[in-house]
């Protein structure tokens, strides 16, 4: 496994320190808003989708 402390490696892979952050707010916003595990296929994808728009913000500033 490779550890990185950089945001991102010249094939845009995320660290594992990243990964768990994720991960982590990703069950944050499940138990905040109530998500069912039925739910959790889409939940997921707009949480990813949002984290995309926010790091893209992040970005462009």
């Amino acid at each position: 496994m490779d550890v990185r402390i950089s945001k991102h490696d010249t094939f845009g892979r995320m660290s594992v320190f990243e990964l768990d952050a994720l991960r982590e707010a990703f069950r944050r916003s499940v138990h905040e808003n109530n998500v069912t595990e039925l739910q959790w296929a889409e939940h997921a994808e707009l949480f990813v989708k949002g984290m995309i728009r926010k790091e893209n913000r992040a970005v462009q500033t």
